[in-house]
């Protein structure tokens, strides 16, 4: 239910926005395109006309509120000859654009984008879905579900509807902090869900960015300090542990290898002059930081469609309060993890943009993984200190229960408003009056869409608002109850 409610929504959101309205991803289809037809690890690939045209359409909307998606259709082509292209995504690991580039074998036009949204969103929903589903079975509070609607931004939704890998990334760190935690905190030794989300999400994550090796290294030494040395080594002796471990560095050594090899992480950047121009770098990432905050709430489009700031605030102050509550309730090494976190999720992108990009070129969607690992422990370190409070002190139970509806509510209201701003932005235009006619219409109906949309919207809000399984208390069992107090027992 919650893989086809997901799905639902981020396939909406695909077939509606326009063509290459999305980051950088012109670059993107025409290098899945190259992959797909055996040209991996190069910036200048050979791709037919009508894919390499979408740098074209992508020029007449990017930094244009004012202009709608009717711009794109003087500058269609007809030819389908293979010429030269460009993409700046071209040394990126080829795993995510093996796979959206069927999208262009099976529409060998500009069109096949829609396709190559459309099998990149069956990946994010997938582990979005599944690791949404392990918190709910596995919660013993509505905590973790609190965190699941803190992370589920509008630009975590946007970037799971347009030809973006940060999706892959957002969704597979998340479900590998759900599981990661459950494999850790284990006490069986057979194998279980929790390691199968684990080994398939962590392989996925690899391979995604050029700095998703690191990031997955983050969070195993951010979840290891959630338990005692003892339990780390009781962990590292079980067979599923090392199974998983021997998988994952296997993949890691890969991805590893095709970034050093191809410098993945330094295209289309400027590098820093020396060790001083990098600490100069680092002062002007955190010199323009309200920017970041705001493109992880949601800065959608080319960042030329921010969301209400009264939501990003909002948002910031619930996940502020979150976390400070969940450090409040932890004690010892959960709070060394936390601050680990914490730390990793502020620092880590500054230092990076920094010393490697000069202080420029870092996006907010960027550090959305990050987020995704706070939150979770924070979410896990502190659904087992709130569960025996919840169920002794009725304050705790309902002030939770207030936090299950406030909370999931917030992420619906912020995906609606978004929602509207970007239908108003690409039909008619920013600045033009709210019941203006529009100039532009997706290839499927708008209606059909927003039905669709808002049905995802509404099942997933539910699901995020029901109590989570774990929480239920046991009802008294009446025939169990009935046989011990039988003749004899009086």
């Amino acid at each position: 239910m919650l893989f086809i409610a997901i799905f639902a929504m981020l396939l909406a959101g695909s077939l509606f926005f326009p063509l290459v309205s999305g980051a950088d991803e012109a670059a993107h289809y025409v290098y899945s395109a190259a992959v797909a037809r055996g040209q991996a690890g190069t910036l200048e690939p050979t791709v037919p006309a009508r894919i390499a045209n979408l740098h074209h359409l992508a020029a007449c909307i990017a930094f244009h509120p004012d202009i709608t998606a009717a711009c794109q259709e003087p500058l269609g082509i007809a030819s389908n000859a293979a010429v030269l292209s460009q993409t700046n995504a071209g040394l990126y690991n080829p795993v995510f654009y093996a796979w959206t580039g069927l999208g262009s074998l099976i529409l060998p036009t500009e069109y096949g984008l829609y396709v190559a949204r459309a099998l990149a969103a069956l990946f994010t929903s997938l582990f979005l879905a599944w690791g949404l589903s392990l918190t709910w079975r596995r919660a013993r509070t509505p905590w973790p579900t609190v965190a699941a609607a803190l992370l589920l931004t509008p630009m975590t939704i946007y970037v799971g509807m347009v030809l973006n890998p940060s999706a892959w990334e957002i969704a597979s760190l998340f479900a590998v902090t759900v599981s990661g935690y459950h494999v850790i905190t284990s006490t069986s030794k057979s194998w279980g869900e929790h390691h199968s989300l684990l080994l398939a999400a962590g392989s996925v994550l690899i391979v995604t960015r050029g700095l998703s090796p690191l990031f997955l290294v983050i969070s195993a030494v951010a979840l290891l300090l959630t338990v005692p040395w003892s339990q780390t080594l009781h962990v590292l002796r079980r067979r599923s542990t090392w199974v998983i471990a021997i998988v994952l560095a296997m993949v890691a050594l890969g991805s590893v290898g095709w970034v050093l090899l191809h410098g993945t992480n330094y295209v289309g950047v400027e590098r820093p002059a020396g060790l001083r121009a990098g600490l100069r770098g680092i002062s002007v990432f955190y010199s323009n930081y309200h920017e970041q905050v705001t493109q992880m709430y949601g800065n959608l489009g080319w960042l030329d469609l921010p969301s209400p700031q009264i939501l990003s605030i909002l948002w910031v102050l619930l996940a502020g309060g979150f976390v400070l509550v969940s450090f409040a309730a932890v004690i010892g090494r959960k709070r060394i993890a936390i601050l680990f976190a914490f730390a990793v999720c502020t620092l880590l992108p500054g230092i990076l943009a920094g010393m490697q990009w000069s202080g420029f070129g870092w996006q907010g969607r960027y550090t959305l993984p990050l987020v995704a690992l706070l939150l979770g422990l924070c979410a896990w370190t502190t659904d087992a200190a709130f569960d025996p409070v919840a169920r002794e002190d009725a304050l705790t139970s309902r002030l939770l229960s207030s936090f299950r509806v406030i909370y999931p509510g917030f992420f619906a209201l912020g995906a609606i408003v978004i929602a509207i701003r970007a239908a108003h932005r690409y039909s008619v235009g920013d600045p033009a009056p709210w019941l203006a006619s529009p100039t532009w219409t997706p290839p499927v109906a708008m209606p059909f869409l927003a039905v669709v949309f808002l049905a995802g919207i509404v099942v997933l809000t539910a699901s995020l608002a029901a109590r989570p399984v774990g929480s239920i208390k046991p009802t008294p069992d009446l025939d169990s109850a009935h046989s011990t107090s039988g003749p004899g027992r009086g």
